[in-house]
């Protein structure tokens, strides 16, 4: 497998920042790394190239985590999330809970579909632990998802109780309203652990489901390809990493500096925001104008 230069070039800057030029070895320690070792730091021979399989082994962590921070656009996506769903849990008395993209990384709001501006305000991410999905059953009373499957109408993965006696549903309550409309063609969950969508408004083009802008990571995405990366950004993954890699090797001191050098980068869209926001005038009331 080829050289990744683009991952090994965020690698040797780290590793200058870390030593502040004092050192030849940044550029020289990792002239290999491969794709192939980035997705599996195991294959890096802990022996012969340790410093290396350790930032294989932190970079995915790292940039997930400056990722979140700073929320780049190149990662920015929208997302339609589809039908309601509920669940065998309590999820904090919200109205709706919905499914999040399999590529979710972090929220950045939920917000009106039409015109993709204003954050929403109406939701939070929930951790939900061994959950399965609970659907209205022709009888009006709830059930619970008892296998994972994707449902089919007038077959053994229809809506239940009237599902050929399949075992994929098992009541749940005989309150119907504890559950939610069964669905065609929907993946439905047992016993699943995960991040979802809590939310009190339905705020997609249909009027059935959840519509987000969020931050995404794909393994061998966009998201996690280096030559799309700002300059901004490239810097702050690099100082962060550099922060890790002295934590490793117990340099509190460095890694404090390191730290905030990543939180003043970090913040760079921030400040450059505030920024316009200080240039602009500030409007007079209408008492300030009467009186000149």
């Amino acid at each position: 497998m080829a050289d990744n230069a683009y991952k090994r070039q965020v690698v040797n800057d780290a590793l200058i920042i870390l030593n502040a030029g004092k050192t030849g070895q940044a550029g020289i320690l990792f002239t290999s790394i491969t794709d192939e070792e980035f997705a599996d730091w195991t294959t890096v021979s802990a022996s012969n190239h340790p410093d290396k399989r350790l930032i294989c082994s932190i970079y995915e962590r790292v940039l997930k985590m400056v990722l979140e921070d700073i929320t780049p656009d190149f990662a920015c996506f929208y997302a339609d999330l589809g039908h309601e769903v509920a669940a065998n849990k309590a999820y904090g008395g919200w109205d709706y809970l919905f499914e999040l993209p399999s590529d979710y990384l972090c929220m950045i709001g939920q917000i009106d579909e039409g015109s993709k501006g204003k954050q929403g305000q109406h939701c939070e991410v929930i951790q939900l632990a061994n959950y399965s999905h609970v659907v209205v059953g022709t009888d009006d009373q709830a059930y619970y998802c008892s296998t994972s499957h994707t449902s089919v109408d007038d077959s053994s993965d229809g809506q239940p109780p009237d599902d050929d006696g399949n075992s994929n549903w098992t009541l749940y309550s005989t309150d119907g309203s504890l559950g939610v409309q069964w669905y065609e063609s929907m993946s439905y969950k047992y016993n699943s652990t995960g991040k979802l969508l809590a939310s009190n408004i339905m705020n997609n083009k249909d009027g059935d489901g959840a519509y987000i802008k969020y931050v995404a990571y794909e393994q061998a995405g966009q998201s996690d390809e280096p030559q799309y990366y700002p300059a901004h950004f490239s810097n702050a993954l690099s100082t962060r990493l550099a922060a890790e890699i002295a934590l490793d090797s117990k340099d509190y001191e460095r890694r404090r500096r390191l730290i905030e050098e990543y939180e003043r980068l970090a913040k760079y869209d921030y400040r450059r925001v505030e920024y316009r926001h200080k240039q602009r005038v500030k409007p007079k009331t209408i008492l300030e104008a009467r009186n000149g």
